[in-house]
């Protein structure tokens, strides 16, 4: 049994990674969010900037020459195309940023869990470099609910949104861990809790050789 240090932490859009992933945090993780790092390589000056302008024109910019990420996922979602292209640009700049976060934290720390959020581990076969895969499970209606709420889009793009990501039933095939993000927060915090405790166990075990029988996932 080897030790889990380096986890992704993955799920479909609004399951609540971002929550999760604090939630991890408050617990001492150390934790990577994807999203930011994607904010942060778009922005002007950013390392993947100049290659989205170049590719989709000067009409997705904001007045301050930032990219209007809204109108560009608009763009992307409508046009299968144009979304594989985006993510050809971005993944590889979005990847290498994360690995010198993930450097630095080591060269500085040998012990603390570190985790990556992000959304296409799984369909971007990325998975292989962790040592585990976290997946947060939240069903259909809820999903769709908190995507409305939280990027005020209208509902037959958050439909095509959702239908256009891989399958939460698909991904459970790479997952070494589910997380039930559904209900309530103190629901979510007692399974992120539940999580953080097995991983620490076989660690543990994985120190001293024991073997330790467990439903990894949570699922029944």
């Amino acid at each position: 049994m080897k030790k889990i240090r380096y986890l992704g932490l993955t799920g479909g859009i609004a399951s609540g990674k971002s929550t999760v992933g604090r939630l991890f945090e408050k617990l001492g993780a150390f934790v990577i969010d994807a999203d930011e790092i994607s904010r942060a390589v778009m922005k002007k000056g950013g390392s993947a900037y100049n290659d989205i302008i170049d590719h989709f024109g000067e009409s997705i910019l904001e007045k301050d020459g930032e990219i209007d990420r809204k109108k560009l996922k608009e763009i992307v979602f409508n046009n299968p195309d144009k979304k594989k292209k985006l993510e050809e640009i971005t993944h590889p700049k979005i990847l290498q940023y994360e690995k010198e976060l993930v450097s630095n934290f080591k060269s500085k720390n040998d012990k603390d869990l570190i985790i990556t959020q992000a959304a296409l581990i799984v369909e971007k076969g990325t998975y292989t470099r962790f040592d585990a895969v976290i997946l947060i499970y939240v069903d259909k209606k809820t999903q769709l609910e908190r995507l409305l709420k939280r990027d005020g889009i209208d509902e037959t793009l958050a439909k095509k949104i959702i239908d256009s990501q891989m399958s939460f039933d698909e991904k459970m095939k790479y997952a070494t861990f589910v997380i039930d993000n559904s209900g309530t927060i103190e629901n979510t915090e007692r399974e992120v809790r539940r999580v953080f405790e097995l991983i620490n166990k076989l660690n543990y075990c994985a120190r001293h050789q024991k073997a330790y029988d467990i439903n990894f996932t949570g699922v029944q």
